[in-house]
């Protein structure tokens, strides 16, 4: 098989699983997909020469390994031990690679009941947005058997750049270290533009400056991409931040580590997306610009 390209098979084609989708296909290799309730990613898939299955279960039937990119642990649970689920269907020697981000302890609950069938588990999820999945340019953090992990080497590296992390479950501890400060960076940015804005600074000159400053990050860099995200009500996406932080703040609960920001901006997020002050118009008077806000 290291000579050969994998038959892979990919549940979950969301804002990110999607463009990792396409980018295994169009990258040669044999694609089965799961149906889905959105059928768009499905006939896209479909028309880069993707095969479409009904069930978890009968993707592992046409797979070598099958990526698990669903939103959370509950996803992930019906879709590998529901009642048509992935685990029903693996064969020995097959490999799953959980590429969202879920629990650690959910990560190994799938690695232990897949010993049993002859199944290699990983946690590899990634980090680097929508962009990054489109480009190819992913950080993957990996968790797992390291020289088994060289079988998947080839179709990781497709993806992005692999970072071992060590045992199952250490590649979600890696990828929630990253969506912790990342998340907290976007409400601190946020909150220093806003206040910029209403000094008299315009949200373009404050976002271009900062990219070449101190304080710019991925965040700044990608500011129109996060913005993207904080309308109201926001999309599904946007709570994917407070789902990563609960996972992180349960963790910290566990081992005696403080994380107080954290925790403060995972009770931010909870209550929505942050807020710009809506620019001045010509004509408009300073008490009337004041009070406005927008989503």
């Amino acid at each position: 098989m290291a000579s050969e390209k994998l038959r892979v098979g990919i549940i979950g084609l969301g804002d990110i699983g999607l463009p990792v989708a396409k980018r295994i296909v169009t990258g040669g290799f044999e694609t089965a997909i799961c149906g889905h309730k959105r059928r768009a990613p499905v006939e896209e898939m479909k028309s880069l020469g993707a095969k479409e299955l009904k069930t978890p279960k009968e993707v592992p039937q046409a797979s070598d390994v099958t990526i698990i990119m669903v939103q959370d642990d509950k996803q992930a649970e019906e879709v590998i031990f529901g009642l048509a689920g992935l685990l029903l269907g693996v064969k020995e020697g097959d490999g799953i690679l959980l590429m969202g981000t879920y629990s650690p302890a959910f990560c190994k609950k799938v690695a232990a009941a897949a010993i049993p069938k002859g199944v290699n588990v990983f946690d590899a999820p990634v980090v680097g947005a929508r962009m990054g999945a489109e480009a190819g340019t992913l950080s993957i953090s990996v968790g797992g058997d390291e020289k088994v992990m060289e079988k998947y080497r080839q179709l990781l590296e497709r993806l992005g750049r692999i970072t071992y992390c060590g045992p199952i479950g250490m590649g979600q501890i890696v990828k929630l270290v990253n969506n912790m400060a990342a998340i907290m960076n976007a409400r601190v940015a946020a909150e220093a533009i806003a206040w910029g804005m209403r000094n008299g600074a315009t949200e373009e000159m404050l976002v271009n400056h900062m990219k070449n400053g101190s304080g710019g990050s991925f965040v700044v860099q990608n500011w129109g991409w996060l913005k993207s995200m904080w309308t109201y009500p926001p999309p599904p996406t946007y709570y994917v931040g407070a789902k990563d932080l609960s996972y992180a703040l349960a963790i910290a609960h566990e081992v005696g580590q403080p994380c107080p920001i954290a925790g403060l901006v995972c009770e931010l997020q909870f209550l929505g997306p942050p807020r710009l002050p809506v620019p001045p118009k010509i004509g408009r008077s300073k008490s009337s610009v004041e009070g406005s806000d927008v989503g």
